[in-house]
């Protein structure tokens, strides 16, 4: 039979249908060499009956003498260089023996040669073929069987049987002759089974013709003696029986073969804890929430969990055994042997994945985590968003007291100074001071509401009436050149909210739909309702946006306005407080054809509240102590009350308020919180002590005080809003 020959070691390789060579366990010659790859190359019979050799991408090359193949038909003699491993290809068995040479003498090279290849063959079904192959060449068997079982169990693990020429035969052992062998653990022989009663009564020997036979037990002498199986071999021709010398032959055969045999099945045992240590390792990853890839040092796949080939499209194409270029765009060349962690953002859309890769200590394996962190990503820039956000609302917080009061006296002068005015171009300029400066303190109360910082007060709201209530405040702001139209189709539909939030929802809309048009163009505010919620829809003609862009309209700081012209805080907000009273916004857009915002408020079944109706024109109304130290809020405010019909006394702070106090009765003291010395607070408390009928109204547009608890019938205005 062919066989590939180690020159160094004399160890025989019996050529069958295929032969694989590599460092890899599940290689028929297993080598355990850094110069081999994994699997490095295969031996395969042709259909002439000749055998070829092929390279199987091998890193270091397969030669057949000095010549570099990837595959090649093999003659008797050729040599084989597989990294430092020499062998040769031999078509015959043993060497032709010189005329005259003893039988004996062949026997004995017959002994030494298998004795040499056994040592190191720890394939169990190769190992009993050669070994029944001996037999015949020591024996005139005419046919064979070897059964090895497992350990204690009387099932046989393995087996080979066949006759001299090779042909297969389904051989049955005298189950007599059996246990006595394995009763005995003492090899049997018969020379004649004619005239032997025990065996002359064997059904299985009879039927077969067997004429002599002869078995050996397989015993693997250590610290307790282990019986492996049996060695049975079979004569039919009447002058081929066999001898005590035959016997003892195969005896000595049977002692080589035990402790070959005891390998192998360890050598087998210890593949099956690898294999099932494999499996569950497949087991173990298989689900887990992270990418894991075992490579070898050729970057041949040895393991992926479904993770990663879920991920084909973002990741690349990882298939078990298959040699891998690049694992997320990181060439493999760099990531094998190494010890790496390495960020990438690959696919559409963007992913984020971090790889770890750990490489055994002997360089054989590298073990591949990939992470997902795109989410976790998403999550760091939402807490940086809400941090931004936070900032905001401190700086707003602390700035609007201030700034509130600065914008309260523009817009008062501003619309006293648009009344007084008698020509028109005047007045306009007049109006747009006023229109910026209410810009301005819209904008402080978008900040304010973002962040969380303003006083929410929801009441029970007409819908339809808060609308048509805005219409001429809309009207001036959307300007001359923009038809604005209010349809209110359907009245008494209440919600529990804010007015002064429903006033900025329809507000900022109506300004988004303006900044929308171009020239002449024209906003429908409608109001109704639909499935117990009451509806507002903004519908403009403008511009209109994108899917991408209708998209993100609702993001904090995302905006399509020119720099200076636009926060991105507006719609945010918008969506905030819609989503705060459990209300829902959508928005529908085609460019060039324009935008609609459409907003549902869950209706309320409280009742509404009902106010006094504010009586109008100048009517006196009594003595007011006013008390501010802001010199020009005061003045401001002195002349809007005296124009409203009051008496009015100012005072710079605390003490000449109390002094004031004294003089002469007020009706009500219109005081700010917020000043040096004495508090608006402090005076209260006296006034009230020294005058109990008094009233006491505070002014303020700092948001931190005004959420502050007070005792008594104490009351808080907001100044930058309550302008009248």
């Amino acid at each position: 039979m062919p066989a590939l020959i180690q020159i160094d070691s004399q160890r025989r390789h019996e050529l069958g249908e295929r032969l694989t060579i590599g460092r890899g366990i599940e290689n028929d010659v297993q080598l355990d060499d850094p110069m081999i790859s994994r699997n490095h190359a295969e031996v395969v019979r042709q259909p002439d009956g000749g055998y070829q050799v092929r390279d199987l991408g091998s890193r270091r090359g397969t030669f057949v003498g000095a010549r570099k193949i990837d595959a090649a038909a093999l003659r008797d003699g050729d040599e084989l260089l597989i990294g430092p491993l020499r062998l040769r290809y031999e078509t015959t068995r043993l060497p032709p023996l010189a005329i005259g040479e003893p039988d004996e003498l062949r026997k004995l090279r017959a002994v030494v040669e298998l004795s040499r290849a056994i040592g190191v063959e720890h394939d169990l079904d190769r190992l009993l073929e050669r070994v029944l192959e001996t037999c015949f060449q020591l024996l005139r068997a005419d046919r064979g069987m070897i059964i090895v079982y497992g350990p204690q169990s009387k099932t046989p693990c393995a087996m080979v049987a066949r006759t001299r020429g090779g042909a297969p035969v389904e051989a049955s052992l005298s189950t007599s002759v059996l246990s006595q062998v394995m009763a005995t653990r003492e090899p049997f022989l018969r020379t004649a089974i004619e005239g032997d009663r025990m065996l002359e009564r064997s059904e299985s020997l009879s039927a077969q013709g067997v004429r002599s036979l002869v078995a050996v037990p397989l015993l693997y002498e250590a610290a307790v003696t282990e019986w492996l199986g049996v060695i049975h071999l079979d004569s039919q021709a009447v002058n081929n029986v066999f001898v005590q010398r035959d016997l003892e032959l195969l005896c000595a055969v049977a002692g080589q073969a035990a402790l070959a045999i005891k390998n192998a099945m360890l050598v087998r045992r210890i593949q099956v804890v690898q294999n099932d240590e494999w499996q569950r390792l497949e087991r173990v990853v298989k689900n887990l929430p992270v990418g894991v890839v075992v490579l070898d040092d050729q970057r041949s796949c040895l393991l992926v969990n479904e993770w990663v080939t879920a991920r084909a499209g973002t990741i690349g194409e990882v298939r078990p055994h298959a040699t891998i270029e690049h694992i997320a765009d990181i060439p493999c060349d760099r990531i094998v042997g190494a010890e790496l962690r390495e960020q990438v953002t690959v696919g559409s859309p963007e992913s984020t994945l971090i790889l770890n890769a750990h490489t055994s200590g002997d360089g054989r394996e590298t073990v591949i985590v990939i992470s997902d962190i795109t989410e976790e990503r998403a999550q760091q820039a939402k807490a940086a968003h809400q941090d931004r956000l936070a900032m905001i609302g401190q700086l707003a917080g602390g700035i609007a007291h201030d700034f509130n009061n600065l914008l309260f006296i523009i817009v008062n002068y501003a619309g006293m100074l648009e009344e007084s005015l008698p020509a028109a171009e005047a007045r306009d300029d007049a109006r747009m001071i006023s229109q910026a400066a209410s810009s301005a303190t819209e904008l402080v109360r978008q900040l304010l509401a973002f962040s969380r910082r303003e006083a929410v007060k929801p009441k029970v709201i007409d819908v339809a009436r808060l609308v048509v209530s805005m219409k001429k405040m809309l009207q001036r702001t959307v300007g001359p050149e923009v038809d604005l139209v209010v349809d209110v189709t359907a009245g008494g539909h209440y919600v529990l909210i804010d007015p002064s939030q429903l006033e900025q929802i329809v507000m900022n809309l109506v300004v988004n739909a303006r900044d929308a048009i171009t020239g002449h163009g024209r906003i429908v505010v409608r109001a109704g309702a639909s499935d117990r919620h009451a509806t507002i829809e903004v519908v403009d003609n403008g511009c209109g946006m994108t899917p991408e862009i209708a998209a993100r309209v609702f993001e904090p700081y995302f905006t399509t306005k020119a720099l200076g012209k636009g926060t991105g805080l507006g719609l945010a907000t918008v969506h905030g407080i819609v989503q705060h009273v459990g209300g829902d916004i959508t928005v529908a857009s085609e460019v060039g054809r324009g935008t609609t915002f459409r907003i549902a408020l869950p209706e309320t079944d409280l009742a509404p509240e009902h106010t006094r109706e504010l009586m109008t024109g100048p009517v006196a109304r009594g003595r007011v102590l006013l008390v501010d130290d802001d010199d020009q809020l005061r003045r401001l405010t002195e002349r809007m009350l005296r124009k409203a019909g009051y008496h009015v006394v100012p005072a710079a702070n605390g003490p000449e308020a109390l002094a004031a106090a004294r003089c002469e009765p007020f009706d009500i003291v219109l005081t700010d919180m917020v000043m040096p010395g004495m508090s608006g607070r402090d005076l209260a408390r006296e006034l009230v002590a020294e005058h109990p009928q008094i009233r006491v109204v505070f002014m303020s547009s700092d948001t931190r005080v005004r959420h502050q608890p007070f005792d008594g019938a104490i009351h808080i205005r907001d100044r930058a809003r309550d302008g009248s």
